[in-house]
């Protein structure tokens, strides 16, 4: 994701306020137009990438879509309503609150938060290899590039295709045997500690806070 040094939502915020709104949209029965107020706040914040999320929102809106249809056709035209409008409100709030925020920022953001060091462990070490996955793929990508490779329907993109995943595989494991001798070396107890300095409370903090509570428990323009 894009970097920035400094987000105009801590992080440890951001967590906050989208597990808060993520789990009470996800509970609502009904639908109501002030739900989106932190939306458009967000959005203000973050209107030089409105674009960049809209694309990712669209792209994740697939798998969406197609379960709401199929409700659709189930004659289930509330829930199909219901489950389109909540997954959205749900996916574009992470959008915009993360957007500009990488997987280890995040990480950091959870170790902050005091959550168990199992969890935060996890995530991150799962962030690494996302990333260094990531980094493979990118490199064959560029790799079969420069040699003209186009890939079709035949049996020479399917060997190809083969015979990279089967090489990221043994890469992966590769590197998690090398990660974990890297961390007993270092005298690694099930904790991660970091540099990085805690980031203050900004007014922009507050007020998506209180625009999340508002969102929530302020319930006017009845949608669906």
């Amino acid at each position: 994701m894009d970097q920035t040094s400094h987000p105009p939502i801590t992080p440890c915020v951001a967590l906050l306020l989208a597990l808060v709104y993520g789990c009470t949209i996800a509970l609502q029965t009904h639908m109501y137009l002030s739900m989106s107020l932190i939306l458009f706040f967000l959005a203000w914040l973050k209107r030089r990438f409105l674009l960049i999320i809209f694309k990712r929102l669209v792209m994740l809106n697939t798998l969406i879509v197609f379960i709401a249809l199929t409700l659709y056709w189930q004659h289930q035209e509330h829930l199909a309503g219901l489950m389109l409008l909540r997954s959205n409100l749900m996916l574009l709030c992470i959008l915009l609150l993360f957007h500009g925020c990488n997987e280890f920022t995040i990480a950091i953001a959870m170790q902050r938060l005091a959550l168990p060091h199992k969890i935060t462990t996890l995530f991150f070490f799962t962030s690494k290899s996302i990333f260094l996955i990531r980094h493979e793929l990118e490199l064959f990508k560029n790799t079969l590039r420069i040699r003209g490779f186009t890939p079709k329907t035949d049996l020479l993109s399917y060997k190809t295709l083969a015979g990279f995943i089967g090489t990221l595989v043994i890469k992966a494991l590769e590197r998690s045997v090398a990660l974990q001798k890297a961390m007993l070396l270092r005298g690694f107890q099930g904790e991660i500690y970091t540099l990085s300095r805690r980031q203050s409370l900004s007014s922009n903090d507050a007020i998506a806070t209180l625009l999340t509570l508002i969102s929530l428990f302020w319930h006017q323009g009845y949608i669906l």
